[in-house]
C-alpha cells in the first residue's frame, strides 16, 4: 500500500456481497498487503472510497486491481492500484467471537463464479415469481429492522434475514425462495430504484 493510515476494522452492509457476507458483520482485516501480493480472488476493503467498498478482485491487469462484487452484473468503475488505500478480509467475527474464514486467491475466484451463477439462477427465478406477485397478501410480513449507518435497511422474520433495501431505494431479497414466503414493507413513495451495492457500516 501506500502508506496511508486506514481504520483497523470495518463492517459489511449491502447485498454485492451476499452470500459470503450478512450486513451488520464486522470483517477482519490483515494487516497492509503490497499491492503486488494482491491476488484475483481476494476480498478487498476499498478504503479510497466513502462509503467503503468490500468487492472481490477479479483481474489484475495494467497495474490495476479489478474489483466486483460477487452478486454484481459488472466490475466496479472505480479499480484498485498502488495508491489506494485497502486491506485485505481474511474471515468475519461472528458473535461468540469466533472467526469464519474468507475465501481468497484461487479459492476465492471459484466462490465469485458460484456466486455469479446464482445471481443468474435468482435472475430467472424473479420472471417466473413476478406473475405471483399479487398473492403478496398471502405472504408472512417481515417487520423486524436493523438499520445501518448508511442508510441500508434489513428486514428479518423470526430471526431469519429476508431482504435489504439499500440508500437509493432498491429492495433485493436475500434468497430468490424467500421472495415466495416472505413480504417486507413497501417504500413511502412506492418508487423502486437503482441499488448501490456497499460495504461499510454497523448499526
Amino acid at each position: 500500500m501506500n502508506g496511508t493510515a486506514v481504520p483497523d476494522e470495518a463492517y459489511y452492509s449491502g447485498n454485492s456481497m451476499r452470500g459470503i457476507f450478512v450486513p451488520g458483520e464486522k470483517l477482519r482485516l490483515a494487516d497492509e498487503t503490497p499491492f503486488e501480493q494482491l491476488r484475483a480472488g481476494d476480498v478487498a476493503v476499498n478504503f479510497g472510497r466513502m462509503p467503503y467498498i468490500v468487492h472481490r478482485v477479479v483481474g489484475i491487469r495494467d497495474g490495476v486491481a479489478v474489483t466486483m462484487g460477487d452478486n454484481n452484473d459488472r466490475p466496479d468503475a472505480w479499480p484498485l492500484n498502488p495508491s489506494t488505500p485497502f486491506r485485505i478480509v481474511t474471515g468475519v467475527f461472528s458473535a461468540d467471537g469466533t472467526v469464519r474464514p474468507v475465501a481468497g486467491g484461487e479459492a476465492g475466484m471459484r466462490q465469485f463464479r458460484s456466486q455469479q451463477r446464482k445471481r443468474k439462477t435468482r435472475r430467472i427465478a424473479g420472471c417466473l415469481v413476478r406473475p405471483l406477485r399479487p398473492l403478496k397478501i398471502l405472504r408472512l410480513p417481515a417487520r423486524r429492522e436493523t438499520r445501518f449507518r448508511d442508510g441500508t435497511v434489513q428486514w428479518s422474520f423470526a430471526g431469519i434475514p429476508v431482504a435489504a433495501r439499500g440508500p437509493s431505494g432498491r429492495t433485493m431479497y436475500l434468497h430468490w425462495s424467500k421472495r415466495l414466503f416472505f413480504r417486507v414493507p413497501e417504500r413511502e413513495d412506492g418508487k423502486n430504484g437503482k441499488d448501490r451495492f456497499s460495504g461499510s457500516s454497523e448499526t
